[in-house]
Formats: structure tokens, C-alpha cells, sequence
């Protein structure tokens, strides 16, 4: 959507951008979202109390179960607003799954400024369509049951997104390796084998960092690159394989559960609804303490963010 709405502010309506696409999702209008404060309500430590949590224990688990009628009516509303703030409806852009599905598994996204605006002024013109093929004027768009259209075009951008895994796989000439560090099951498994999302168990010499997806994924990794520096530093300490096995196995069973509640979408290895549930680990581990705020009120109800971990060197 940047790249089309870029397309659209160079080209203007005479030269309009067509975007081809399979699925809508859920795009925030970022001015709605400063009106509604999204991201101070998707950020802060109570709203992680209905979620279920990686290695929670059983009382926090029934506090999520019980809470969950909470998140979803909170899903339902925000959903409900959206489709009224943003005119999803009149240009065939509303998802299929519900906003709560889509907040647990990130299939979100920030509409670029305007983007609509450029699709009513015809600067952008959107075609949904089940696949995509070639054909000397441009492409053959597969409506299903509308039949097949030609669309003309002088360049085609692909954005189809890539193989998440296959870097990890290429780094080792050995097939026992790269099969341990990512399986190739395409995509089956939720969460990547790395403890901590950093370290293999079995391979304790190499550190990934960046590969967990998170809301706003920078600060993130900021921090398992300040874990991976107290790691080398001597600050951290690796517990025994198997004690590291079971942290993994605790983040393999909740990204199943994740990638059952949210319809089978999920971002492999996701943490964007329990960022700052994963932060605490991180931050114990390095010595520091997971509460950031002032004060017991601060801590539950204002948002966490980079500024919070700025004192971690």
C-alpha cells in the first residue's frame, strides 16, 4: 500500500496505480488511530492480562480466560468504529476474519495518509482477484466467478512477501542444522526453536536477533540485542539444553494456541500482543527490573515503549 499510494502521488489520475491483491486486512487509518489512541491501549500491561501468555501459570491463565468476553467486546467495538471512520465497505476492503483475530496473529497494518482519498480521486484503482497471470498487455486477473479481466500494465511490482526460514536454513552447509533451526514445514510451526527468540538450545554459539515480529518491532530488537550483548558480556547465563528446551516449548505452545485463535493467520514467531510480557523475561535475565514505571497505577495503565528500557545499556 506505501508503494502504491507513492505510485499514485508521482502518476496522479491520469496514470492511475491498480493494486492486485488476494485478501484484505486490517489497515488503521493512522489518523483515527491518534484519535482513538490505539497504540496506547495495545501497549500497556493491563490489556496483556486478556491475553493468554507464554509460561503465565495457572492464575494468570484463568484471569485471561476469564477476561476474554472483555477483549472481545473491546475487539467488536474498535472493529465496529473502524468500519465507520474508514471506508472499508465502500471499496471492498473489509477483511474476513474479526479485528481481535487479526490483533493476535498481526495481520495489521497503517494505511498510508490518504490512501483512500487517492482511490475515490481515481489515482488508485483496487482489483481483488484468487490468482494472477501474464499476458502481453499486462495482467490476467481469476475473479472466480466474474471470469478472468486483462489489466494493462507498463511495470508490475510484486510484493508477495518471502521465505521467513530460508535465511536460517542457508547459513549452514549442514542439513542436521539447518533442519533444527527451521524445519521447512512452510510455515507450520509458529514459533521458531531459539530460546529467548535469540539462542538455540543446541547451538548456543549463534545468536539471531530480529527474527521475532512484533507491533512496532524496532525497540524489540533493540533489546534482544542488549540480551545477546549481556550474553557475550558474561551478564546473562544460559540455563542447562533441557531447562532452555522447556522455555522454547512454553512459546511453541502458546503460538499454537495463537495461531488457533486467530483463524490460522499468525506471523511466525509473533509477539506483538504479549511484547511486554517477553520484555520482562529479557530484562530479569539481564539483571534489571521488569517494572519500568512510577508508581503501581503507572505500571498497569500507561503504555510501554522504547523510552521505558532506555536505561538498559
Amino acid at each position: 500500500m506505501d508503494t502504491v499510494a507513492q505510485c499514485a502521488e508521482a502518476n496522479g489520475c491520469r496514470y492511475p496505480c491498480t493494486m492486485v491483491y488476494r485478501s484484505a486486512h486490517w489497515m488503521v487509518d493512522p489518523k483515527v488511530a491518534r484519535h482513538v489512541k490505539f497504540f496506547t491501549f495495545t501497549s500497556c500491561r493491563w490489556t496483556e492480562l486478556m491475553v493468554q501468555k507464554p509460561g503465565e501459570g495457572f492464575l494468570l491463565s484463568l484471569l485471561a480466560t476469564m477476561l476474554s468476553p472483555l477483549r472481545w467486546v473491546a475487539s467488536k467495538v474498535t472493529e465496529a468504529y473502524y468500519k465507520r471512520s474508514i471506508p472499508m465497505r465502500e471499496h471492498g476492503m473489509v477483511p474476513d476474519c474479526g479485528f481481535e483475530q487479526a490483533s493476535l496473529g498481526w495481520r495489521l497494518g497503517i494505511l498510508p495518509e490518504g490512501f483512500y482519498d487517492r482511490v475515490d480521486e481515481g489515482g488508485v484503482e483496487l482489483r481483488r482477484c484468487g490468482s494472477v497471470g501474464f499476458c502481453a498487455d499486462g495482467l490476467v486477473l481469476d475473479a472466480g466467478g466474474e471470469g478472468e479481466r486483462v489489466v494493462g500494465a507498463d511495470v508490475v511490482i510484486l510484493c508477495t512477501g518471502f521465505d521467513i526460514d530460508r535465511p536460517l536454513r542457508d547459513v549452514f552447509a549442514s542439513p542436521w542444522f539447518s533442519e533444527m533451526v527451521a524445519s521447512g514445514d512452510d510455515g507450520g510451526g509458529a514459533v521458531l526453536p531459539l530460546y529467548r527468540h535469540c539462542v538455540h538450545p543446541r547451538i548456543p554459539q549463534m545468536a539471531v536477533v530480529g527474527y521475532a515480529e512484533s507491533g512496532s518491532s524496532i525497540y524489540p530488537y533493540e533489546m534482544m540485542a542488549n540480551w545477546v550483548a549481556h550474553l557475550l558480556d558474561g551478564a546473562v547465563r544460559l540455563p542447562g539444553v533441557r531447562d532452555m528446551e522447556r522455555g522454547v516449548a512454553e512459546w511453541a505452545r502458546w503460538g499454537r494456541w495463537a495461531q488457533r485463535s486467530c483463524g490460522g493467520f499468525f506471523l511466525k514467531s509473533c509477539v506483538a500482543s504479549v511484547t511486554t510480557w517477553y520484555h520482562d523475561q529479557l530484562c530479569r535475565d539481564m539483571g534489571y527490573s521488569p517494572r519500568r514505571k512510577d508508581g503501581l497505577l503507572a505500571e498497569w495503565l500507561q503504555p510501554y515503549g522504547p523510552t521505558d528500557y532506555a536505561g538498559i545499556q
